[in-house]
C-alpha cells in the first residue's frame, strides 16, 4: 500500500449536532492509516470517524462499501489518529468517503466524498484462474501473482486459499464457508511476480449441499491474514449430504519458478506432509490449529505466526507453549 499525503474534501453535512469542519483528510503509511478532522458541535457520545472506500461517491445513506479504518472520537474538537487500515480486496479504483459515524448504531452524523480515487498497491491475482475437483483431489492453476508496491517492499507471506462460501465472495471480511484447499507461497519483493501457477492438492472437505466457490489471495499481515484478492467463480459446486471430510490442507510448490528474475527468484516449495490423523503445525489453516483439543486460540494464532518449524519441539519458543502443554499436543500435532 501507498504512502499518500492528507487529501482535503468539503463535507456533506447532515442534520445534527456534530459534523465535520472545513479541514479533514486521511494520509496511508504501509498498513496504517492517519485520519485527521477538525469536529464542529457537541462531542458528547459515543463518535467514530470512519474511513470508507466505496464505489461512487456517496450521496446519502447507508454508506455502501468498505470500512477501510475507524478510530474513537474523544473529547477535543480535533481527532488526528492511526489505525490499522483493512482495504478493499481486488484493484479496482474507489471513491474514499470520510464519515462521521455513531459508532454504537452507526448513525451518520456527516461525510465528507474526496475529490481523487484510490487504488491500493497490494499483492493481487493476473489473468485467469481455474480449478478442477477430482476424487479426492483439487487441481488449481493461476495464470501469475504479482506485488506492484515499490520494489523495496517485500509482501507478507502470501497463501492462496479455494473456498466453498454460501454466497459470492465480498471485497473484503472474514471468510463464512469451508475451505477446500490452500498452498503457502512465500513472500514475494515489490515489482516481482510469480507465473503459471498450477498447485495439485488434497481436497480437504466436500461440504453437503450448493456452494460458490472463490479463490482468494491473502496475506500475513500484523493483524493475521488479510485477503488482497480474489476471484469468483460463476458455476456452483454440490456435494451429497453423505459426502465426508476427506483430507488436510497441505501446501504444495508451483509448478514454474518466478519469472522475474527466473535465476533468482524460486518458486516457493511444499512442505513436509502431515502424519495421518495429526495436524500440522506448518501447514494447517489457524482454524485448524485452534480446532486441536487442548491447543488455545491464541497459541494457533502465534504458531502459524512462527512457522516454519524444523521439529514439534520447537514449538516451546512460542509464547504460550510450554513443555506440559507440549506434552498433551504431542499426539495430534505433526511438522
Amino acid at each position: 500500500m501507498q504512502t499518500r499525503h492528507t487529501l482535503h474534501a468539503p463535507s456533506a453535512h447532515l442534520p445534527g449536532a456534530l459534523r465535520l469542519g472545513a479541514d479533514h483528510g486521511y494520509a496511508f503509511d504501509g498498513d496504517r492509516v492517519q485520519l485527521n478532522a477538525d469536529l464542529l458541535g457537541d462531542v458528547a457520545g459515543n463518535w467514530a470517524l470512519q474511513l470508507w472506500a466505496c464505489d461512487a461517491p456517496l450521496d446519502a445513506q447507508p454508506v455502501r462499501g468498505t470500512k477501510v479504518a475507524e478510530v474513537a472520537v474523544g473529547t477535543e474538537g480535533r481527532v488526528s489518529a492511526s489505525a490499522a487500515a483493512f482495504p478493499p480486496a481486488g484493484h479496482a479504483r474507489h471513491a474514499m468517503v470520510l464519515v462521521l459515524a455513531d459508532g454504537t448504531d452507526g448513525r451518520v452524523a456527516d461525510f465528507a466524498n474526496f475529490p481523487l480515487p484510490e487504488q491500493f498497491a497490494q499483492p493481487r491475482l493476473q489473468g485467469t484462474a481455474g480449478f478442477t475437483l477430482g476424487d479426492g483431489q483439487v487441481r488449481i492453476a493461476v495464470d501469475g501473482i504479482d506485488n506492484p508496491r515499490a520494489a523495496d517492499n517485500l509482501s507478507g507471506s502470501l497463501v492462496v486459499e479455494l473456498w466453498a462460501l454460501p454466497a459470492p465472495f465480498a471485497d473484503r471480511g472474514d471468510t463464512d464457508g469451508v475451505q477446500l484447499a490452500g498452498v503457502f507461497l512465500g513472500s514475494l519483493s515489490g515489482q516481482q511476480g510469480w507465473q503459471q501457477l498450477a498447485f495439485d492438492l488434497p481436497l480437504a472437505a466436500r461440504p453437503a449441499g450448493t456452494w460458490h466457490v472463490a479463490l482468494l489471495l491473502r496475506e500475513w499481515t500484523a493483524a493475521g491474514h488479510v485477503t488482497r484478492d480474489f476471484t469468483d467463480f460463476p458455476l456452483p459446486v454440490s456435494w451429497a449430504a453423505e459426502a465426508a471430510p476427506v483430507a488436510e490442507v497441505e501446501p504444495a510448490a508451483p509448478a514454474r519458478p518466478a519469472r522475474k528474475p527466473a535465476a533468482k527468484k524460486a518458486a516457493p516449495k511444499a512442505a513436509p506432509k502431515a502424519e495421518a490423523g495429526k495436524v500440522s503445525i506448518n501447514t494447517a489453516s489457524e482454524a485448524e490449529l485452534a480446532a486441536v483439543k487442548g491447543l488455545p486460540k491464541a497459541v494457533a494464532t502465534a504458531i502459524v505466526a512462527g512457522r516454519p518449524f524444523k521439529q514439534v519441539d520447537d514449538l516451546l519458543a512460542v509464547k504460550g507453549v510450554g513443555a506440559k502443554l507440549l506434552d498433551k499436543l504431542k499426539g495430534s500435532l505433526a511438522l
